[in-house]
């Protein structure tokens, strides 16, 4: 019996071997054909969820601005997104819609002061029928690294240490010359390691009221999905978000000097530098072509230079951006709130609106840049002299 069992067990063994074998071939051949044959390597990149976010907020800032930095992640960074109030998105967003040539009708004067004042009025409002939202936000303090004395750049290592908010241009002489180098590079990097739906870019000295920008800009991406959902037709529509401005003239001397820019003897029209956003699909259009897009002077300028041809970009120009090149008079309207120093920021953060305004030279009163509706059925020069 036990030679019997042996001979069992043995026969069993041996008659596994090829089947074993052809296994193992099978696996190979497998391998083989999938590192082979091009038609089956993955498309794009494969994000990992844990960078995987809704808002990204690029904030452009110079290596010794830690002051700036530190105030940023003690008091808006803290504002988190709130919980939604349903009639949100029906008051206060507009959709547009395409014509018949596929072009995006922007909104008109009216459509846009009825937004504003319904905004003042649901600021008023009590938060009702509110619904818990999941949403990521990932601030990105971005830092020319390149020719960096040793102490700074000690200290930025550290700062990225402790914070990990800190995105590194190693190949970037962080400069106010090399501004646009500077946006176009953080764009570039962030398009590579991130999955996002919209970037906000901001200077350092802008104070943003995060949970109302956040409310707003969720309830603009479901709007969006709901209308294109009913429509299924018109094609994607990208989102650049800012406070406009036409009728600039190409400015000829200084810092600021333009040599380069001969498409007109006026800037096209284009967001104001102090904060706008973005969707990502430009943002991935600017970052894939960056080799071949010219390196205007100003950053904001160049960014809606090289959007300027595209038919399906929603403009939404938008009073609520304070984001000139001096902080205009101050409402409680405001969601972005441009030349801001860090205790201006802390004064915000606490509930006090018009601290900037304290510090205004006496005697002769200093002129604030007016606010006003962009109406887009004019030509840039002519854009902008509906006052708010």
């Amino acid at each position: 019996m036990a030679l019997t069992r042996y001979h069992l067990h043995k026969r069993n063994c041996a008659s596994f071997v090829p089947l074993l074998f052809g296994f193992l071939c099978g696996v190979l051949l497998a391998v083989w054909i999938v590192n082979t044959n091009p038609t089956c390597s993955p498309m794009g990149r494969v994000y990992d969820p844990e960078n995987s976010y809704f808002l990204i907020l690029l904030i452009v800032t110079a290596p010794e601005n830690f002051e700036r930095r530190t105030t940023i992640r003690e008091t808006y960074l803290n504002l988190r997104p709130r919980m939604i109030n349903e009639s949100y998105q029906e008051e206060l967003i507009h959709i547009p819609s395409f014509n018949e040539r596929g072009q995006i009708q922007l909104e008109p004067i009216e459509t846009q002061r009825q937004l504003l004042s319904a905004y003042r009025g649901w600021l008023r409002k009590p938060i009702k029928n509110i619904k818990v939202i999941n949403f990521k936000i990932k601030p990105l303090f971005a830092i020319g690294m390149h020719g960096q004395p040793k102490n700074i750049r000690r200290a930025i290592y550290e700062e990225q240490r402790v914070f990990g908010d800190i995105l590194e241009l190693e190949q970037l002489q962080d400069s106010y010359a090399n501004l646009t180098s500077k946006v176009l590079q953080s764009m570039q990097k962030i398009d590579e390691k991130y999955d996002f739906k919209y970037l906000a870019k901001l200077d350092d000295d802008t104070y943003v009221k995060l949970d109302l920008l956040a409310e707003d800009l969720l309830s603009y991406y479901e709007k969006l999905h709901q209308v294109q959902k009913q429509q299924r037709k018109g094609g994607p529509l990208e989102l650049y978000w800012g406070y406009f401005r036409g009728a600039a003239t190409i400015q000829k001397q200084g810092v600021w000097q333009e040599k380069d820019y001969l498409l007109c003897d006026r800037y096209g029209p284009y967001a104001l530098g102090g904060g706008y956003v973005l969707s990502k699909g430009l943002v991935s259009y600017i970052a894939t072509y960056a080799d071949q897009l010219t390196l205007y002077k100003s950053e904001d300028i160049a960014v809606g230079t090289w959007l300027t041809p595209f038919r399906n970009i929603h403009r939404r120009h938008d009073a609520r951006f304070d984001t000139a090149w001096k902080a205009r008079a101050c409402k409680d309207y405001h969601m972005l709130l441009h030349k801001r120093t860090a205790r201006h920021m802390r004064d915000l953060y606490a509930g006090e609106l018009c601290t900037h305004e304290e510090d205004q030279p006496e005697g002769r009163p200093v002129a604030l840049p007016k606010e006003y509706f962009y109406d887009w059925t004019q030509p840039p020069s002519s854009c902008c002299k509906t006052a708010v």
